[in-house]
């Protein structure tokens, strides 16, 4: 019996050296797009206002001392990355970033030193938060007006300065001023720094450290700060290197941010706290995002992904965008539409510029865009 079909000839397709080849070649681009790079992808990652909650606890909590309500949404921004010091994302991600108009890709070696781990780089990280956290609550109390000291201690100098010749590492400040006979004392690095802002450089002045058992007074000249740069400072410098010791606040600061690292949320730390140590809404019930470190002296610096964090502000609804003066060239271009980004170098410029944004009148504020040209707005 003969079944239908059943002589049919199968054709099998030639298998050619050429087809081999292909195979091979797309076995490898396949293999390839999910091996490891050497490259980091950037992009927006989360806003999170220091006003407010996560799963029902607050970003920031002030405890101590009377706080105060606020409805102003005061967002510290932040830079989802992908990839570690040990390794880079996959190479079909690496591809997919290049396409993308947000997504930025990094060579790993750009971000981190080949001596360093990503175990390494978490734990630097998180130090460098803890050191962003103690700086804000402190500087924020301060700039309350609420009691902080601390030992501002001497921890190098240089002999290419003239404060170098009198002052040793271990010595700590005390008091200051252009008048031996009418010095300010010195409770803190912001007290000193804002006293130094007032006084031009290369002007004598007088300095009171306690040296051990004894108390020695010392005059020289001031230091003028590095010429240029589009975050010029007021006054002048020591020249020497402080650290700050035996530090007592009246104020217990709380974090409940996980999962984060690095400095750049110390601008907005101080601000949300401050917020809560002064009466009535710093910023009224307006939406303001910003980044930028904090110095234990008050001035904020720069800080990475910027590009990526104003467009996280947007995505939050924030209208206004704090920037250290030193990122403003890298905002140019990447503002979203709408938002004003605005200048800032110190937390004194931060409090004033959500006050300006509060009452609607921002013509003494310095957009980035004047602060790359040279000018003031």
């Amino acid at each position: 019996m003969q079944y239908p079909n059943s002589e049919r000839r199968i054709k099998m397709p030639r298998f050619t050296r050429k087809t081999a080849a292909g195979l091979c070649f797309g076995a490898m681009v396949g293999l390839s797009l999910l091996l490891p790079t050497n490259y980091l992808t950037e992009d927006a990652g989360p806003a999170l206002d220091v006003n407010g909650k996560i799963n029902g606890v607050p970003v920031v909590s002030v405890k101590g001392v009377k706080t105060y309500p606020t409805s102003t949404k005061l967002y510290m921004t932040t830079v989802s990355a992908w990839g570690s010091a040990d390794g880079g994302v996959p190479g079909i991600s690496a591809l997919a970033a290049l396409f993308s108009k947000d997504r930025q890709l990094i060579p790993v070696r750009a971000m981190y030193p080949k001596e360093l781990s990503a175990s390494q780089v978490n734990t630097q990280n998180l130090e460098l938060m803890r050191y962003s956290q103690d700086a804000a609550a402190v500087v924020a109390a301060e700039t309350a007006g609420l009691p902080v000291s601390m030992d501002v201690t001497v921890a190098g100098t240089s002999a290419r300065f003239p404060s170098g010749k009198y002052l040793r590492k271990g010595d700590i400040i005390r008091a200051v001023g252009t008048d031996a006979k009418n010095m300010r004392q010195v409770r803190s690095h912001y007290a000193l720094t804002a006293f130094l802002r007032t006084v031009a450089p290369r002007t004598e002045i007088f300095l009171r450290v306690r040296r051990g058992k004894d108390t020695l007074t010392f005059s020289f000249p001031t230091l003028p700060y590095s010429a240029g740069g589009l975050a010029p400072h007021p006054g002048s410098l020591l020249g020497v290197e402080v650290r700050m010791e035996n530090v007592k606040l009246p104020v217990r600061v709380k974090y409940a941010v996980e999962g984060i690292g690095g400095p750049s949320a110390g601008n907005m730390f101080t601000l949300g706290i401050y917020d809560r140590l002064t009466a009535g809404s710093l910023g009224g019930n307006r939406r303001i995002a910003g980044t930028g470190t904090v110095s234990w002296n008050g001035d904020i610096g720069p800080i990475g992904g910027i590009e990526h964090k104003m467009r996280g502000a947007a995505r939050a609804g924030a209208r206004h965008f704090l920037a250290p003066a030193e990122n403003c060239p890298e905002t140019i271009g990447y503002e979203p539409e709408g938002m004003g980004v605005w200048a800032v170098r110190s937390v004194d410029e931060s409090i004033a510029a959500v006050k300006a944004i509060a009452a609607g009148d921002t013509s003494g504020l310095r957009t980035c865009r004047q602060t790359v040209r040279g000018g003031h707005g």
